[in-house]
């Protein structure tokens, strides 16, 4: 693994995921591969249920990961994975709050059937691991207030030296500093600009 992504989804993921690849750290793992290969979903409801998962066999063969997948084991790739420098991925909390809202959220209400059930499984945890709860995310206070801890811990906890604190907005440069590559001479790929 060359990147632990630490940064929840909607903070630029698929951006980060893209540019990673580019800088040579892929392939980057993120929630949307999880419709390719529904196979993986299966490690984080294991996981979840409380099976031991042996990270560095199951993700053989991923240079990188980010969005929710990175984001709830951080601290376990970190230790698994000492040289990986961790990117810590950021939105403001209301336009972050706002994207979540009109999108994942709605895509995993009860009964949505959006993705294969393993997928959709993983999904639905993102609200009970973080939020307490599908229901929970309605109050945009304690959705927005869960949102700000968690990335107020990583910063907390992740080495200084070891961790780079990202907006999309900032681009290539402060990536290629942490991976210690050259910036490409190349327009920074801003995906999901709608969101």
């Amino acid at each position: 693994m060359r990147v632990i992504g630490a940064g929840w989804g909607r903070t630029g993921t698929t951006s980060l995921a893209k540019a990673l690849d580019r800088l040579g750290a892929g392939p980057c793992l993120q929630m949307e591969t999880l419709w390719g290969h529904p196979e993986l979903a299966d490690l984080w409801n294991a996981h979840h249920d409380g099976a031991a998962v042996d990270w560095v066999a199951a993700l053989a063969g991923w240079n990188s990961i980010v969005d929710w997948l990175g984001s709830w084991q951080w601290e376990t790739y970190a230790r698994l994975w000492p040289e990986a420098p961790v990117i810590l991925s950021l939105r403001e909390p209301d336009d972050w709050y706002d994207s979540v809202r009109g999108s994942i959220h709605q895509w995993t209400a009860p009964g949505s059937t959006i993705a294969p059930p393993p997928v959709l499984r993983v999904l639905q945890q993102v609200w009970e691991v973080d939020f307490g709860g599908w229901d929970r995310v309605l109050d945009r206070d304690h959705a927005i207030g869960c949102f700000v801890r968690h990335h107020q811990s990583v910063i907390d906890k992740c080495p200084p030296d070891r961790l780079t604190v990202w907006t999309p907005s900032q681009g290539w440069a402060p990536l290629c500093r942490a991976l210690d590559v050259a910036e490409p001479d190349e327009p920074f790929p801003h995906l999901n600009r709608r969101s």
